[in-house]
């Protein structure tokens, strides 16, 4: 026979274990705001870690990870002589094979840091990648995660890009 105590244990693990398959299943969207302080920590990231070369007046930065189920996500940073930051997520590979890449992410910065016009964005998990990775930014950047509830950081091993 099983005791009270033990069975509020078990069942308290299993709505746990519901809860993040809800989560990976329908996971919470993210308002511009979210969306902007992500894209200013993953921009400070590619250009804190990023290899970099400059192009006229322009300067790049580029950080490339090699993806489990093949392909490469990249994140590319610029910086314009108007003072106008771009950012962009793209993979290249895996289910993209045959296209020139897949555009994840796009976003033009002012010198605020805020959105210049709409970005564009596509929910999916290498958004909770990259977010996995910025976790110990988090709190210099501002940026407020819920708990997270999956560990998908292993997906993406760090490539220096050529």
């Amino acid at each position: 026979m099983i005791s009270r105590v033990e069975l509020r244990r078990i069942t308290q693990e299993w709505r746990t274990r519901l809860q993040r398959v809800q989560q990976i299943l329908q996971p919470s969207e993210w308002a511009v705001d979210d969306w902007n302080r992500f894209a200013r920590a993953l921009s400070q990231m590619v250009r804190t870690y990023g290899s970099t070369w400059t192009e006229g007046d322009t300067t790049y930065w580029d950080v490339r990870w090699t993806l489990q189920d093949g392909g490469e996500l990249i994140c590319q940073a610029e910086d314009g002589k108007d003072g106008r930051k771009t950012l962009v997520v793209a993979q290249q590979g895996g289910f993209a094979e045959g296209l020139d890449n897949y555009t994840w992410f796009y976003g033009e910065f002012g010198q605020t840091g805020d959105f210049l016009g709409n970005p564009y964005w596509v929910d999916g998990t290498w958004k909770e990648a990259l977010a996995m990775m910025l976790l110990p930014q988090q709190a210099g950047a501002g940026f407020y995660l819920g708990n997270g509830s999956v560990n998908v950081a292993p997906m993406l091993e760090a490539k220096a890009s050529t």
